[in-house]
């Protein structure tokens, strides 16, 4: 994924150099992750979400694991074997959690879905648009424009 944010610190989301990181970005929380361990309410939920972001004054637990209730924003890139996962049971269980924003990309069809306002274990907001359409996450807690025009296709 090639992402473009346009923010004053910017960053592209698919920088293979980043990795996981706990260093504070401006645009994206207290912890930008990739691949993040987090164990979410339910029977084996812990997903390793492809992109996190934790609010401000995130903490780990007795465990070692971030909180569910820190996530703000996740994103996941859909994978032909996993792409049910993505857009069922990972959905429903970052609803569950509250996770306020949940992105899902899809380069097989060349189509963004944008999930907000969980409540009641479902996601009651949801748009979706194709490549080249900007993501505006500006009236998020994410607070920022993601570009996609570069995101590749398969």
């Amino acid at each position: 994924m090639s992402a473009g944010v346009h923010h004053p610190r910017q960053r592209s989301l698919d920088d293979p150099a980043a990795g996981t990181t706990t260093e504070p970005n401006a645009s994206l929380g207290r912890l930008t992750g990739f691949d993040v361990r987090i164990d979410y309410p339910g029977h084996l939920n812990g997903f390793a979400s492809d992109v996190v972001a934790l609010a401000d004054g995130a903490e780990k637990d007795d465990k070692g694991r971030w909180r569910p209730r820190d996530v703000e924003f996740v994103a996941e890139v859909i994978f032909r074997g996993t792409a049910g996962n993505d857009y069922g049971p990972k959905k429903d269980t970052y609803a569950a959690a509250g996770v306020p924003v949940y992105l899902i990309i899809d380069p097989y069809t060349g189509e963004w879905h944008l999930h907000t306002l969980p409540k009641d274990g479902t996601y009651h907001a949801a748009v979706s648009f194709g490549f080249g359409e900007d993501v505006d996450l500006s009236g998020t807690a994410v607070g920022l424009v993601l570009r996609t025009d570069g995101f590749p296709r398969d």
